[in-house]
């Protein structure tokens, strides 16, 4: 999930906010990028959630 913060999302982000200079197709496919990689981060935290929750039972 942190790979996905830091080499997917994040570096996408800087593309969307003007952060890095970029066309606008590329742009596009950031966005699509940024929000693949967040939708797998929030699949991903529900398992991560559930096992730690049953540490503590």
């Amino acid at each position: 999930m942190a790979f996905n913060v830091w080499f997917i999302i994040w570096p996408n982000q800087q593309k969307i906010l003007g952060m890095k200079e970029a066309t606008a197709e590329e742009i596009a496919t950031a966005k699509k990028n940024a929000a693949l990689a967040s939708s797998i981060n929030v699949i991903l935290s529900i398992p991560m959630l559930l096992t730690m929750l049953a540490w503590h039972i």
